[in-house]
């Protein structure tokens, strides 16, 4: 079976959490993450559990609310099998991942110490405005989780300085 995306994974957590949802239910949660990365757009999410259904890893089951359709969406256990593979994952989950502040620290030589410095300023402040923005309020352990990378990436941002020199 194909090693499942993070975006594929994390929607069938989200789908096996709930015991069975909608795509919709699936893009709203994404979009109530901090991350732009979990944008949970319609155009990325739709297509994405219509694909997870045709690889036989979500079995879907049409459904109403009052007089609107709804497709729900239940994991299956094929769906299962590969959703704990993607959890424990644990070489793929201490990769590195994509930071956009990383691949671009490795490159600031190209411009001058001033605007180093101005950038690695400017990244501390509105990281800093992030960190004071609620997130997930209504679930205390995903709650935790963000705190403590705010916390750590916080750190990181603190050692710097010399990437501005």
């Amino acid at each position: 079976m194909d090693l499942l995306t993070d975006l594929e994974g994390a929607a069938l957590a989200e789908i096996a959490s709930r015991s069975k949802a909608t795509s919709y239910a699936i893009a709203q949660a994404f979009s109530h993450s901090p991350s732009e990365y979990w944008s949970g757009s319609a155009g990325a999410v739709y297509p994405l559990v219509k694909r997870l259904a045709e690889r036989g890893l979500l079995e879907p089951s049409p459904a109403t609310t009052g007089m609107r359709a709804r497709i729900d969406y239940r994991i299956t256990p094929q769906g299962r099998s590969a959703l704990e593979d993607w959890l424990l994952d644990a070489r793929r989950a201490s990769g590195m991942g994509f930071d956009p502040l990383r691949t671009r620290l490795v490159h600031l030589h190209l411009v001058s110490p001033e605007q180093r410095r101005v950038f690695i300023a400017e990244v501390r402040a509105l990281s800093e405005d992030f960190a004071r923005t609620p997130a997930f309020e209504d679930q205390p352990v995903r709650a935790r989780i963000h705190d403590s990378w705010l916390k750590a990436r916080a750190t990181w941002l603190a050692m710097l300085d010399f990437v501005a020199k």
